[in-house]
């Protein structure tokens, strides 16, 4: 091998090197997950009325943990042997068998909420431990700060023993008792609650308990802005000002996009038919603005005004769609053909009024990896829904990864500016927690500045959901993206179907154009090198 090949290939190696360094990287989901499984003895509270585990598992959504759901009933000899973290909610007083409480006992953590935690002490010979019971008629909690409880909150009071640590208490006006603490392994709550009023106290724990193992949960707090329910019925005009309300910030914010507007007549609109509303939301897209698709139109046949309306949920009668499958499906299709025509790329999903049932969500979750808003956690009615205070990998959602929606919204009489940053305020006291809020684009943009402002003295940095990342698919588009870059993939003969639409100038070209562009100045450079080692190698054959 000559000296010129050597150098040749030793400067490949390298541009090969530094491309490797400058393309995007994740930090998301790359360390294995924790092997857990959440054993159960009922998986609702109040009866039958509220899925109190599956909220509980939703929050297990942010940490990096394997969670598999099991009812005390489903547990056969054996299942839990490869159990790295046991997760058991005690909602009624049952006998355990001891061939169950051998196996949780064998785990290397346990956590345990509210009752029949005297059978695993018993197993375990703790001798000085006590159940007090079930009582109620506390008036706070102690973990970091007192919060109020409500009279008919019943928690589970115990004494855990002498080598226990004590994380939090229950206090009335004379006693104070143990709720939350840690002995050995084993971790325990007596009082298990996911109403918004308990979430620094739930998120708390569960950081305290489960303990990251790759450190990258810290203190710092993001924000996201939303401007919410854009279709072609809205003024372009006023969108155009919100818009240029939040650019004075220079801040990323998200835009969610219903594609056809459906008046109460029935009249259809569709945004390729509106060029000026989407001249304003493709340039705020060039500009920073993350786009997600709301619904396809924000309507349905029980709910029929666009924006107004349920579309995924039956408003009426309180239930799904009929033919929910197919219904959901044939929405997700022709949204994401209606955006990309239009030259946007929705990122993330929303559905109106975060109403939807459990098979809409198994659809959703094919087409779409990210989810913005709450979580409707139950078929049984689109009131049973859950705003967590971080982002979390959902179970009830199939994996897909949610984006929370816990200020609310303005609207000038009943949610006002205070309200959310009250709100915002609060999420300030849970590790990692997550806010957002969201702006309706047919408002004047008068507020904005004072929610923005306040959310920044807060101490918020806001999001931009471009850097997570992202998988859309539908049967004839792809798009993905990681770290800001996005590729749009549209079959053929779909693009050729729209003709000269807004799509056709550069879009597809633009779209990842920085490694691209990156990738070319190194080919020319190592181009050029070659060219350069030759001429001096003929150098020395001259004369």
């Amino acid at each position: 091998m000559t000296g010129v090949n050597k150098r040749a290939i030793i400067f490949f190696l390298l541009a090969v090197f530094i491309l490797a360094l400058c393309s995007p990287t994740s930090s998301y989901g790359s360390a294995p997950r924790v092997k857990t499984y959440i054993l159960y003895d009922s998986p609702n509270r109040f009866g039958d009325s509220f899925p109190l585990v599956n909220a509980l598992i939703e929050h297990l959504g942010h940490f990096d943990l394997d969670c598999q759901p099991m009812a005390l009933e489903e547990w056969k000899a054996g299942a839990l042997q490869d159990a790295e973290l046991v997760v058991y909610v005690g909602l009624r007083d049952v006998i355990l068998p001891q061939g169950l409480l051998q196996e949780i006992a064998h785990a290397p953590k346990i956590i345990w909420f509210e009752k029949n935690i005297e059978q695993l002490a018993a197993y375990l010979q703790w001798q000085d431990f006590k159940l007090e019971g079930v009582s109620n008629g506390w008036s706070v909690i102690n973990y970091k700060k007192d919060m109020f409880l409500s009279d008919w909150m019943n928690v589970v009071i115990t004494q855990p023993g002498q080598s226990a640590q004590v994380f939090a208490t229950v206090k009335d006006v004379v006693n104070s008792k143990p709720l939350a603490w840690q002995r050995g392994k084993v971790f325990y709550s007596g009082f298990l609650e996911v109403h918004p009023s308990h979430m620094l106290t739930l998120s708390g724990l569960l950081h305290q308990f489960i303990s990251n193992q790759n450190d990258s949960h810290s203190q710092s707090h993001k924000a996201l802005l939303r401007i919410e329910d854009v279709s072609p019925l809205v003024n372009p005009e006023a969108v155009s000002a919100v818009i240029a309300t939040i650019k004075k910030y220079n801040i990323p914010f998200s835009i969610g996009v219903i594609p056809v507007g459906v008046t109460a007549n029935d009249n259809r609109k569709y945004l390729h038919e509106s060029p000026k509303l989407v001249k304003v939301l493709k340039e705020a897209q060039d500009n920073g603005a993350s786009i997600i698709m709301h619904g396809y139109t924000h309507q349905n046949k029980y709910s029929p005004k666009t924006g107004e309306g349920y579309e995924f949920w039956n408003a009426r009668d309180d239930k799904p769609m009929e033919n929910d499958e197919a219904f959901t499906q044939e929405r997700m299709e022709a949204g994401i053909e209606e955006l990309v025509r239009c030259g946007l790329i929705p990122v993330a999903f929303e559905p109106p009024h975060y109403a939807m049932s459990h098979t809409g969500y198994q659809v959703l979750s094919r087409y779409f990896n990210i989810f913005s808003g709450q979580i409707q956690i139950s078929d049984k009615s689109d009131q049973l829904s859950l705003a967590l205070p971080y982002l979390s990998t959902s179970t009830y959602l199939n994996g897909m990864m949610v984006i929370p929606e816990n200020m609310g919204y303005y609207d000038g009489k009943t949610f006002l500016v205070e309200h959310m940053l009250k709100s915002s305020e609060q999420i300030l006291d849970i590790q990692d927690g997550f806010a957002c809020f969201f702006y309706h684009g047919y408002l004047p943009p008068d507020k904005l500045p004072s929610i923005i402002e306040g959310l920044k003295k807060q101490g918020y940095e806001f999001f931009d959901l471009r850097q997570l990342p992202i998988q859309v698919q539908s049967q004839n588009i792809k798009i993905t993206g990681q770290d800001g870059q996005l590729k749009v993939e549209v079959d053929a003969k779909l693009q050729s179907s729209w003709g000269n639409s807004a799509i056709s100038d550069g879009f597809f070209e633009k779209v990842g154009s920085v490694h691209i562009m990156l990738l070319l100045l190194i080919l020319a450079v190592f181009g050029g090198i070659i060219i350069h080692l030759r001429a001096n190698a003929n150098k020395h054959y001259e004369g």
